[in-house]
């Protein structure tokens, strides 16, 4: 989009192109164009039969209950939210993961993605007394909805992750991790409002360790900053996380702000997500949601309540959500690997310890992967080019980073799991043909 100075510096800021807009009208165009479009490239939830019974038996229920339910649409709840649904949240959690919380620490937003749009924005930009306050993403590549949320323009600082490989025999498979000398360095010169961090990451099913959880919360507090994590694949809820151990805990210290969502459960269209975060925080958050919204939707905190009274939530994560996304993890990891051999594609793997994407890395690709993207929209798949997920790295040196990392920017593909078998494999299979097909036209040219 042109510049238009009619328009607010907001205005301009957030009505301008990004990488999340181009993702979600991809989507949508896809779905009312395209509807032979394989679609292994959005966040939408797998729909699990035993799920959406759940849902539909809860739905149910409230229905059949006139007060409740007519109470619920023609009555604004508190900006907060529904009182009765903070207190079962908070007990759930209290009970089961012994966090010292209760109603004051829960807000209810519109979706975690709004949700995290007025947290970010609450805590870094512009200050009153002149300085600029930054978030800083300790470990690059991080989710691309994150990328053009401030209000203010350069809001992010990142620190390009270390590239690992947990079997040194195998080359194929690699990891992100935190370069804490370059953290530390980060947030001693920039000042720091927050550190986020997704748990498991968006693009890559990267899951921080508790080790380096416990560094980047005491880094915080070193420093005067939050520390975020947002929970949107992880545990307790949705559990699309290979650790099970992470499903029965919850990290939480001193500078932690939670977020959480119903929508990688099995509920996106009910747009609900869910802070924790100290009082202080969870009051400045109804307030602007007051402004902005004047209060939530409720359907969402209505079907789930009872689930969350009742600890069901936690386990039907437990026993339905997690055991189908670890069936369909590694059965996808199995047809990728196996369609690119049959290709004669060399690509390295993300070691994919929770959400439900793929992140492949492709060595030999030098015309970018959002060529790749546009050759296989084209074929009828849609997956998601790399590069957006790199930002906030602008004020790290070249010479700083890692060569293989700076070179992986472009070539980085995510795909997603989440669609039914069918549709996966026939996606793998066209993906690993013209990404050898787009490989050898670059050979010849060269």
């Amino acid at each position: 989009m042109s510049e238009n100075t009619d328009l607010s510096i907001f205005g301009e800021k957030l009505s301008q192109g990004s990488g999340i807009l181009d993702l979600m009208n991809d989507l949508g165009e896809a779905v009312a164009l395209r509807p032979d479009m394989l679609m292994l490239g959005g966040g939408n939830p797998a729909a699990i039969p035993e799920m959406q019974e759940l849902w539909r038996e809860s739905a149910k229920s409230f229905v059949a209950d006139q007060v409740a339910f007519d109470k619920s649409l023609a009555s604004y709840d508190a900006p907060q939210g529904d009182p009765s649904f903070l207190k079962a949240f908070a007990e759930l959690f209290r009970r089961r993961f012994n966090l010292p919380i209760d109603s004051e620490n829960v807000a209810v937003v519109s979706g975690a993605q709004l949700g995290m749009f007025c947290l970010l924005n609450l805590l870094a930009g512009r200050t009153s007394d002149g300085r600029r306050k930054k978030i800083l993403i300790p470990a690059s590549p991080e989710y691309v909805g994150y990328a053009d949320m401030g209000v203010e323009p350069d809001l992010f600082v990142a620190c390009p992750a270390k590239i690992t490989y947990p079997d040194p025999n195998d080359l194929t498979i690699f990891k992100y991790a935190v370069d804490f000398a370059m953290v530390e360095r980060v947030a001693r010169e920039e000042d720091v409002a927050a550190i986020l961090v997704s748990r498991p990451t968006n693009p890559s099913g990267n899951v921080l360790t508790r080790e380096e959880l416990t560094k980047l919360e005491e880094l915080a507090e070193r420093v005067g900053a939050w520390f975020i994590i947002d929970n949107a694949y992880g545990g307790p809820f949705p559990g699309i996380i290979e650790d099970a151990a992470e499903m029965d805990s919850v990290f939480w210290g001193k500078r932690t702000i939670l977020s959480y969502s119903l929508s990688k459960i099995g509920l996106p269209g009910l747009r609900t997500g869910i802070l924790v975060a100290p009082p202080e925080i969870i009051e400045r958050i109804s307030a602007i949601t007051a402004i902005v919204g004047l209060a939530n939707g409720s359907f969402g905190q209505r079907i789930t309540k009872p689930l969350f009274e009742s600890g069901r939530i936690l386990d039907a994560s437990r026993e339905i959500v997690y055991p189908y996304y670890h069936k369909r993890r590694a059965n996808a990891v199995e047809c990728l690997r196996d369609s690119l051999k049959r290709a004669g594609v060399e690509a390295k793997l993300h070691k994919s310890e929770g959400a439900f994407f793929l992140w492949m890395w492709l060595p030999e690709l030098k015309s970018g992967s959002t060529t790749l993207y546009q050759q296989l929209k084209e074929r009828g798949v849609l997956a998601i080019p790399g590069d957006n997920f790199f930002y906030g790295l602008d004020r790290i040196q070249r010479s700083e980073m890692n060569p293989s990392f700076d070179v992986s920017r472009s070539q980085m593909l995510r795909i997603s799991f989440s669609a039914p078998e069918q549709i996966m494999e026939r996606g793998f299979r066209i993906i690993a043909e013209t990404t050898a097909k787009l490989l050898n036209t670059e050979t010849l040219k060269r």
